[in-house]
């Protein structure tokens, strides 16, 4: 739980540097974070004893796509934040369903913040 408020700080502290008000991004890009974002939220919470665990959120914030996507939360329009909520929304029905566990979602997140 301490890494996931260290990990909430950072990502308030982060510069706005790379901010998406200032170029295109697509909402099928924000529907994948916003899923991506339920699944870390998941994953700390429910998968501390993982064997990819201690790796991936030491990564995290050393990963640049991370910080990027981590600063532009608050830039969102309309859109993105409805296209964010839905990629929540059908990322937490799939984990109450039991289709996805603790390997696949710290692959997915290793995907989009481990070396990109």
């Amino acid at each position: 739980m301490k890494k996931f408020y260290i990990i909430i700080l950072f990502i308030i502290s982060i510069t706005k540097s790379f901010a998406w008000h200032e170029t295109k991004v697509s909402n099928e890009d924000v529907a994948v974070l916003g899923g991506l974002w339920v699944q870390i939220f998941v994953y700390e919470q429910h998968c501390q004893d993982n064997q990819y665990y201690q790796t991936v959120i030491e990564r995290l914030p050393l990963s640049p796509r991370f910080n990027q996507y981590s600063s532009e939360i608050e830039h969102f329009s309309q859109r993105q934040e409805l296209a964010w909520e839905r990629g929540g929304a059908g990322v937490t029905a799939a984990i109450s369903a039991g289709t996805t566990d603790c390997d696949t979602m710290a692959s997915v997140i290793w995907e989009w913040f481990g070396e990109n």
